[in-house]
């Protein structure tokens, strides 16, 4: 303990200790030479060797060291501008990927909202070994709500399709929620007063409306009277209560436009039964733990109050039901599939700085060339090995912080501009946090090690000029720009197979209208007659060639599917209930058999690959389906369309017959001759005339496709930028060793040409030593995406994980740049002056 304290005594006060050293010395020469010994000062030693052991006795002398270490590697690093240049901006782009890509993820999943105490808030999930799912009935909530002593709070959330507001033609979109919803957030109004639990809680307080921000500045241009104002929600009056906060978070994600009293809900849509209908689940729920409660203790509890709920509602809870909790503090909770794709992004983003890091080592070791005579005057001094590693590991440091830095600032620059090209929620920011903070210097030291170490060694011991190190540095470039470049060719490859090719249906003249029928308490008679007039109406308009009725329309907000197994293959099977013409209106062939008769039961149709892989061989017709407790008979094959699984090969479709009671729930499906650009106004007046009350959600299918594959176009861009910068990076670097390895040979290639050696002899022996480490780095990098790419598969539509063509187009491109950046310094040197070159050797 008293060692550590004079250790830390000398810390605080080297500098005074240093004065103070210097005066005692000369204090001592000066008397010694009054003394009459002129020789003193030459018997008094060395001045500098002797603070030198004084400081080590004092300790802490690696702090005095490595600042001299810094001062020296700052200053060769300013007599080299175009080197520190080059090396800092090559770290920059590697830093700046890596640090722009956790920055993202920080921010959508572990990053707080900015909300009153996020930790305790949780989202609740329906759960069972079968099924799962993110909603439930409004009464169920109800019964959790009260009924709980480990949650302080509920809140509800109940989505809509969007609403029409006085008589704008643009809809916008609009949310229920329970009244506490802000108050629990701890968010107050920009203007006028958000929802009060007790004043907005009950069906019979006067209706109101809370406007976000954002729709507040876009419809109303910012007026602050607008408070207190009567607006029309799908022709419904309401009054404008209050406006919410700039940079309002929410529960994440992007919000609704307008906000609406939960208990109001029957006032908006007419005759809905959702506030008391146990068997329509259509609320997100989140809770707040009550303090000192875990989140496993609140599971423990829901799942006694929800076997008490079977009690009163056997047939809708499910068996072995629970509920399940995730962390609802933060935008995004992270699912298996979404990590799945981090750790793409993460093995990509690491290749990236691999990458630049292979590249500036192999730089250093060039440099080292004309760093010989510095080392060799260093070596001639007395300088040991480890003290020029030392020295050479600091300025790698040096270089790692100065490209951390801008790579920090570039990295906080993309990421800013991304966001605001993608229109995200105003409360996310790009300003790094601790995490992003903690994140680059890690980056900063590894990117150090990486790039620094091998080169160190090599140069603290004279063994630069050997080849191995620079071939494994040239392996590891070609390896890593092989991985990134065939992952961009697969992602590429997906999206124009996703753009370009026919799903199995013909989206581009579809218009789907679901008139939410179950929503406004319509009974399966009502409903069903209700449909046959707005389909016998719509075949009457000009234009219109079939209309059918389908349960689950084309990339729905809704689907449903269930996993099978059959000979050791799992099948992921999307059901559906149709009409008998919806074949004929979705332009979906029938290959065998026929479709079904009006009302058919206990038949079933399925797609042609459930056929493949369910009977291979076999004729499917008449073969039984096992459901649940029924067993259905194969009536009809399909042809291939994936409904709901645009992205995803191994998705099979079944359907069955559409019976009375699923009519509430039916939307109706049109195919038109041409574009139904001007149908969606005529469905609306339909929709009126049959029921005044109702606000359909009429969508043109060719619109939703594109949206569909648009996240892959969007991801297919990112990863080819991320593989050109890869592949820029890596030319660099291999022209620079090609280089490097040039300068070394100068004597050699002249007395080569001297002695009459033909240019392309000399050229082949420069760039034979890179063949190996070429084709050994492909190798690697194919071996390596093979392994990898299975995490892709979600993302490749309509291609193989192993598809030869990006492979091979990847391979030839790599060889194409090495190929060229191994020219060009080479062919310098065959122009080189002969007589000059042996000269200067």
């Amino acid at each position: 303990m008293k060692e550590m304290l004079r250790r830390l005594s000398y810390l605080l006060s080297r500098n005074r200790r240093g004065r103070e050293l210097e005066d005692e010395m000369a204090f001592h020469r000066e008397m010694a030479e009054r003394a009459g010994r002129p020789e003193a000062r030459r018997t008094f030693g060395s001045p500098v060797r002797l603070r030198e052991q004084a400081r080590e006795a004092w300790g802490w002398t690696w702090i005095d060291r490595l600042g001299q270490d810094l001062r020296y590697g700052a200053r060769m690093l300013a007599r080299s501008p175009g080197f520190t240049l080059l090396a800092v901006l090559v770290l920059a782009v590697g830093i700046g990927v890596n640090v722009s890509a956790f920055s993202l993820f920080d921010m959508m999943a572990l990053k707080p909202l900015p909300v009153r105490d996020p930790g305790s808030l949780v989202r609740l999930e329906r759960r069972s070994p079968t099924a799962n799912t993110d909603v439930m009935p409004y009464p169920s909530m109800l019964f959790y709500g009260e009924h709980s002593k480990t949650l302080s709070a509920v809140i509800g959330v109940l989505g809509l399709p969007p609403m029409q507001v006085d008589e704008d033609i643009q809809p916008v979109s609009a949310s229920f929620v329970t009244p506490n919803l802000f108050t629990e957030l701890g968010t107050n109004a920009a203007y006028g007063r958000l929802f009060d639990p007790v004043r907005e809680g009950t069906r019979q307080a006067p209706p109101v409306a809370v406007l976000s921000y954002a729709f507040w500045q876009r419809r109303f241009g910012g007026d602050p009277s607008v408070v207190g104002r009567i607006i029309h929600l799908n022709k419904k009056a309401a009054t404008i209560l209050g406006v919410t906060p700039y940079a309002f978070a929410g529960l994440g994600g992007k919000g609704p436009d307008i906000w609406m009293p939960m208990a109001q809900q029957p006032y908006y849509v007419e005759g809905s039964r959702v506030l008391t209908d146990p068997t329509d689940s259509s609320v997100k729920m989140w809770g707040r733990l009550a303090p000192g409660v875990t989140a496993k203790i609140a599971e423990d509890e829901l799942r006694v109050l929800t076997n008490e709920l079977r009690k009163q509602y056997p047939k809708q809870i499910w068996n072995n039901e629970y509920i399940h909790s995730d962390p609802g503090g933060h935008m995004q909770v992270m699912q298996p599939d979404m990590y799945r794709v981090a750790a793409m992004v993460a093995l990509l983003t690491l290749l990236i700085l691999a990458v630049a890091c292979a590249n500036l080592g192999g730089l250093l070791l060039a440099r080292a060339v004309a760093r010989e005579h510095e080392m060799g005057i260093r070596v001639a001094i007395g300088a040991s090995w480890q003290r020029i590693f030392r020295q050479l590991c600091t300025e790698s440091l040096l270089l790692a912080m100065l490209g951390a830095a801008v790579g920090l600032a570039l990295g906080c620059v993309v990421l800013q501009v991304a966001l605001s090209r993608l229109d995200a929620p105003k409360w996310l920011s790009a300003a790094p946090d601790w995490r992003v903070l903690l994140f680059t210097i890690a980056v900063t030291v590894l990117a150090a090690v990486f790039f620094g170490l091998a080169p160190a060694l090599q140069i603290a011991r004279q063994r630069h000029r050997k080849t191995l190190v620079r071939q494994v540095l040239m392996g590891a470039q070609v390896g890593a720009s092989c991985v990134l470049l065939i992952v961009s060719g697969l992602l590429v490859r997906a999206t124009q197979h996703a753009l370009y090719t026919d799903p199995g249906f013909g989206y581009e003249q579809l218009l789907s209208i679901d008139a939410q029928l179950s929503k406004y308490g319509y009974s399966p008679a009502a409903a069903r007659a209700y449909l046959d007039q707005m389909q016998s109406r719509l075949r009457a308009v000009p234009g219109v060639r079939s209309v059918s009725l389908v349960h689950l329309p084309p990339m729905g907000h809704e689907v449903s599917r269930f996993r099978t197994e059959t000979e050791g293959h799992v099948l992921l099977v999307y059901p559906n209930s149709i009409e008998p013409g919806y074949f004929e209106t979705m332009g979906i062939p029938m290959l065998l058999g026929r479709t079904f008769y009006p009302g058919e039961k206990n038949a079933v149709i399925v797609s042609e690959s459930m056929a493949r892989q369910q009977w291979p061989g076999q004729n499917p017709v008449g073969k039984p389906v096992e459901d649940g407790t029924n067993k259905d008979i194969v009536v009809g094959v399909a042809g291939n369309a994936h409904i709901n699984a645009i992205s995803n090969d191994d998705a099979v479709e079944e359907y069955w017959a559409a019976q009375v009671d699923d009519m509430p729930g039916m939307v109706v499906m049109v195919r038109t001759a041409g574009a139904p650009d001007g149908l969606p106004a005529t469905a609306k007046v339909i929709s009126e005339s049959l029921d005044p009350k109702l606000f359909p959600e009429i969508r043109q299918l060719k619109v939703l496709y594109h949206d569909n594959v648009s996240g892959a176009e969007k991801l297919a861009m990112i990863v080819s930028l991320i593989g050109l910068v890869a592949v820029f990076v890596a030319g660099v670097g291999i022209i620079g060793m090609v280089a490097y390895t040039v300068s070394q040979r100068t004597k050699e290639i002249a007395i080569r040409l001297a002695l009459g050696a033909q240019p392309f002899q000399v050229l082949s022996s420069v760039l034979r030593q890179f063949t190996w480490p070429v084709l050994l780095g492909l190798l690697a990098g194919v071996a390596g995406t093979a392994a990898v790419s299975r995490i892709l598969r979600e993302a490749l539509y309509g291609i193989s994980n192993l598809d030869p063509l990006s492979y091979a187009a990847a391979i030839f491109v790599l060889l194409s740049i090495v190929g060229l950046a191994a020219l060009l310094p080479a062919r310098r040197a065959l122009k080189l002056d002969i007589a000059r070159a042996l000269h200067q050797e």
